[in-house]
């Protein structure tokens, strides 16, 4: 039976279609691959000139959870991005007030507090494993943010049935800076 010039119109008609579908699929792929990281805006600082290092996200779908960016820089960079730390606002040279370190850190064990209390304290800000987030950092700056009022201090934020913040740590001698944002 002979066809008709119709069906080969047909036919190469679908093979286009088909061979843009797989192209945009490529093309989208690729676009998801090379996506950059944005930091939480509240940081105030641009960390663009570091290489990300480690990067996840386990909020679920009532937006609960941990996000995590760990971005590296170069020596020249660090010097650049630490001198931005100075003058940024929420960010404090090390080390951290005690509202912090209870919340990125917790406490090892039962912990003197003041007139002759004891506390025990978990920390709020975890990995995956459930330990603290964040490594201890000897040398550096730290900032924090509570995103439900905007303000630059931790303290009373334990005290709440919700926590919902942003935490980052930078170590000047590995010139690594961690970060963090919990959503309860």
């Amino acid at each position: 039976r002979s066809r008709g010039l119709g069906d080969v119109y047909k036919r190469q008609a679908v093979k286009r279609t088909m061979l843009l579908c797989l192209a945009l699929l490529l093309a989208l792929w690729s676009a998801a691959c090379g996506e950059t990281v944005s930091l939480p805006e509240s940081l105030g600082v641009n960390a663009s000139q570091g290489t990300v290092q480690d990067h996840w996200d386990d909020h679920g779908g009532m937006s609960d959870g941990t996000e995590y960016w760990e971005i590296v820089f170069s020596p020249e960079d660090a010097a650049a991005f630490e001198e931005s730390l100075q003058t940024a606002q929420g960010w404090h040279a090390l080390p951290l007030d005690n509202d912090v370190r209870y919340l990125l850190y917790g406490t090892e064990g039962i912990e003197k507090a003041q007139e002759g209390a004891y506390i025990s304290v978990d920390p709020y800000l975890t990995g995956k494993d459930g330990g603290p987030l964040f490594p201890k950092v000897e040398e550096g700056y730290w900032f924090f943010c509570d995103d439900q009022t905007g303000s630059y201090t931790a303290q009373g934020v334990r005290e709440r049935p919700s926590q919902n913040f942003t935490a980052a740590v930078y170590d000047s001698q590995s010139r690594t800076l961690y970060c963090g944002e919990l959503d309860t």
